[in-house]
């Protein structure tokens, strides 16, 4: 090793003592808004895409890159996952994280999504509700008549 490397290790140290710093602070960044999150209790699952290219080896092969809410580790959490699909299916799950949990890289390219999360999600809540409100309406239509026609049956 008769070469001197343009870096020292010390420089590589504060270098790493950066990087951690601004990580950390992200990290705390989302652990305050999936506690918000999971404070309003949508129970609902939205993943809105980071990257997706097509694999140049399997025509038809897609893989992507996804940000989302969802249950990991049996705990709703703002998540991460690699995903894959073809011309003729639904994505498949390759990998997925909570999002503090997930490879540095992927945080930061994720982390530009977080609006179009949440708006999604937002949307994702109302039409929910929406579904609800009429099920609901529904059933107790039916409830309702049924009821009426037990009572008279019980006379």
């Amino acid at each position: 090793m008769a070469e001197e490397s343009p870096f020292s290790f010390h420089e590589l140290s504060a270098a790493a003592a950066y990087l951690n710093r601004a990580s950390d602070e992200l990290r705390e960044t989302i652990e305050a808004l999936d506690a918000g999150i999971a404070a309003l209790k949508i129970g609902l699952v939205m993943w809105v895409v980071v990257e997706q290219y097509a694999n140049p080896d399997v025509e038809g092969h897609y893989e992507a890159e996804q940000i989302g809410y969802a249950k990991v580790n049996g705990r709703w959490c703002i998540a991460l996952r690699r995903v894959v699909a073809d011309d003729f299916g639904p994505w498949e799950v390759r990998e997925i994280w909570a999002f503090n949990d997930a490879p540095r890289d992927l945080r930061l390219r994720a982390v530009e999504k977080l609006p179009n999360l949440i708006e999604e999600l937002a949307k994702k809540a109302v039409e929910t509700a929406e579904a609800v409100n009429k099920k609901l309406q529904e059933t107790k239509a039916f409830t309702e008549t049924l009821m009426k026609k037990t009572t008279r049956g019980a006379k």
